[in-house]
């Protein structure tokens, strides 16, 4: 696995794979099928890149929709890979020069739509292809949380290309959708690999029941607190979005509105607005979406409850692609529940949609830490709570609920179960309105049982008696309250029942994590990200393609001074130094700290006695740039000790190869003529101490 190894730093600039990245690089090396369920940001696209660049031919990567594709093509580009798309945005010249490259095999990687390839499946038969990736392969299924009925297309590729490996990619897929996508896409005997659904830079929290004006109010709150940082708000209707967008904008806020019912044109403008951060926030149905791969999405909110957990794992997985601290926020009230199961009531597999509903909803109105739900939803169990969601954040308190339960069961009953949530509250409240009066209603013995509690905690309670299964809303009868075996059994005082308390939770703030996270030198971040901006511009790509938020980061806490140290920052490839390397080491040398001032807090803590390990925890920096500064010192003439990190043997093996090379100062010709037995820190370390002695 050298090869992939190399390819990872040298082209994408990462040191390390990802958790199943190379396994299914090798795989697909050597030639068999594979399905892969990795979540959002965990790196999918690298599994079928890598192989491809590696392959003699080209590898077809089967994509939904044209934006997801140029997102990826740009930033294939930017590393120096040969690679396009084909799809019907494309002028017939446009596409006449990409067929011709692709059947003269003058391409890594070609981009389709799943149309375009059964449109021209013709010419594509003759295309020399190593590879057949299909992404967002759920869409094949009808189990899918996003079918798409061209995509059951793509399995009649296996006839003309019946030697070439698939691999399947999707974020989400349960078992039943894993089996269809096998079946659909005609997949040789697959073997499936399943990555961590956690994202644990993701925080988690949900709000429910809050006042349309009190969410105006938090959002807006929430938005300013975080300027400069993009992010979605998730509507269920189309009006929803163009409402909140409007509002958003009334307040100063840039944002826009995204749905289907927009030409292509108005979708792809507000696309491309937002990638290249022209807008700060937009407001969409769940249309938007799945075609970007912008990386530093900050935020995600649910305007309303998703119809189901997978796609609502995909919405908030577009937060945070990067690894640095994202929020999302989840906000519902029983309304939206009606809502969806009104959306599916016609439809032959309602069961199966209904009890996606109620899994959505166990989650909203989860009691314990939200992630270990989220997760054990896929099949993955967490043994310790996260720490990173509202729950853990403030659990709630429990108390024994039995005898508010049997006030709110019993005043369902006297009523003979024709009364609504709103009604019951007004009945437990002893209200004096119109219809409880004309019902009689005030004159059943539990009329103003519950008048210790506001509106809010009855809301809270009888909430939680639904999700916790003692009561259930007839949706086919005016949404009445009906009480099941488990509430009748409450009622008999058989069975008993742990309600929490109502607590006034707020919308998320900026989390202790994600302020230990900032910027390390806001003025060389503002610099970098300003320099950013004007270099996606001048290359017409989106800001995110030149450098990852997480990049910038990099630099601003590294702030190498050479070339060479650049290798050590995430996402710099070869290529990528080439190209923009001088320009970076340029603003740092003028907006970071002066020359020499970050070696020499490394060499005031070596003097105090403190090991490489501890030197790198005080200064939130990796050990192995910790050592190069220490190389960097040494050279220096400080009195710093490389014997610790080398034996004499290692040293002679090194002296004794650069003497072969004539005496090269250069680290990849040692390192491959010791076969990779000494590292590259090793090999640095080693050229520091033989430039000293001679």
């Amino acid at each position: 696995m050298q090869q992939p190894k190399t390819i990872l730093k040298n082209i994408f600039g990462y040191s390390d794979f990802r958790e199943n990245q190379q396994e299914i690089i090798e795989h697909a090396l050597s030639g068999q099928d594979a399905l892969a369920i990795m979540p959002t940001g965990g790196g999918k696209s690298i599994c079928f890149q890598i192989p491809a660049l590696i392959k003699p031919n080209i590898t077809l990567v089967i994509s939904p929709l044209i934006s997801l594709m140029k997102d990826q093509v740009e930033t294939l580009r930017a590393h120096g890979v040969e690679v396009a798309y084909y799809n019907s945005s494309m002028s017939d010249s446009a596409r006449n020069v990409i067929r011709n490259r692709a059947l003269q095999n003058n391409l890594k990687l070609l981009y389709l739509s799943p149309e375009t390839l059964v449109g021209g499946l013709e010419w594509i038969r003759s295309v020399p292809v190593s590879m057949i990736a299909v992404d967002e392969a759920h869409c094949v299924s009808m189990w899918g949380h996003d079918f798409r009925p061209e995509y059951q297309q793509i399995g009649e590729l296996r006839k003309f290309f019946p030697d070439v490996p698939f691999l399947a990619f999707t974020a989400t897929a349960d078992k039943i959708t894993r089996k269809d996508i096998s079946e659909k896409l005609s997949l040789n005997n697959p073997s499936t690999f399943i990555s961590s659904f956690d994202r644990p830079n993701l925080s988690l929290s949900v709000r429910s029941q809050v006042p349309k004006k009190q969410k105006e109010k938090e959002l807006v709150e929430f938005i300013l607190e975080r300027p400069g940082e993009s992010g979605i708000v998730y509507c269920l209707s189309r009006k929803e979005t163009e409402s909140w967008s409007n509002f958003f904008n009334s307040k100063g806020i840039q944002s826009r509105f995204y749905h289907a019912g927009m030409t292509a044109e108005e979708r792809d403008s507000v696309q491309e607005g937002f990638i290249n951060d022209d807008y700060q926030v937009i407001c969409a149905t769940i249309a938007f979406g799945m075609g970007i791969d912008k990386s530093n999405v900050r935020w995600v909110i649910h305007n309303n409850l998703p119809k189901n957990i997978e796609g609502y794992y995909q919405e908030i997985g577009r937060a945070g692609r990067d690894g640095l601290p994202s929020n999302t926020v989840l906000y519902y009230n029983m309304r939206d529940v009606i809502l969806l199961k009104d959306f599916v009531k016609e439809s032959n597999l309602k069961e199966v949609y209904h009890e996606k509903i109620n899994r959505m909803l166990n989650y909203a109105e989860a009691t314990s830490c939200r992630r270990k739900i989220l997760l054990a939803y896929f099949g993955e169990h967490l043994t310790q709570d996260c720490g990173n969601c509202d729950i853990c954040a403030s659990p709630p308190d429990f108390f024994d609920g039995t005898v508010v339960a049997q006030k709110a069961l019993s005043a369902i009953l006297r009523t003979k179960e024709s009364v609504g949530i709103n009604l019951l509250i007004g009945i437990l409240r002893g209200s004096k309105s119109i219809e409880i009066f004309e019902r009689n209603y005030h004159t059943i013995k539990t009329y103003g049982a519950g008048g210790e509690y506001s509106f809010k905690q009855w809301q809270h309670f009888i909430n939680q008696l639904i999700s916790l299964g003692a009561l259930e809303i007839a949706y086919d009868d005016q949404l009445k309250l009906k009480v099941t075996e488990l509430g009748n059994a409450i009622i008999k005082g058989m069975d008993s029942i742990n309600l929490t308390a109502y607590e006034e939770r707020k919308v998320a703030s900026k989390t202790k994590k994600q302020e230990s996270k900032s910027d390390p030198n806001e003025e060389l971040v503002v610099a970098l990200k300003e320099w950013r901006k004007h270099k996606a511009k001048e290359n017409s790509v989106p800001a995110y393609v030149i450098l990852h938020d997480s990049s910038i980061m990099d630099l601003a806490s590294k702030q190498p001074t050479t070339l060479d140290q650049l290798k050590d920052i995430q996402g710099f490839g070869k290529v990528k130094i080439e190209r923009l390397g001088q320009d970076v080491l340029d603003i740092i040398l003028s907006k970071g700290e002066p020359s020499g001032d970050t070696y020499e807090k490394t060499f005031l803590l070596y003097q105090s006695g403190k090991s490489v390990e501890e030197i790198a925890t005080a200064r939130n920096l990796k050990q192995q740039t910790i050592i190069n500064h220490l190389i960097k010192l040494f050279e220096d003439g400080k009195r710093v000790n490389l014997f610790q990190f080398i034996s004499e043997y290692e040293l002679q093996q090194v002296k004794s190869i650069r003497q072969n090379l004539n005496d090269t100062f250069q680290l990849k010709p040692i390192h491959d003529e010791l076969k990779g037995e000494l590292s590259y820190p090793k090999i640095s370390v080693a050229i520091a101490i033989l430039n000293r002695q001679n």
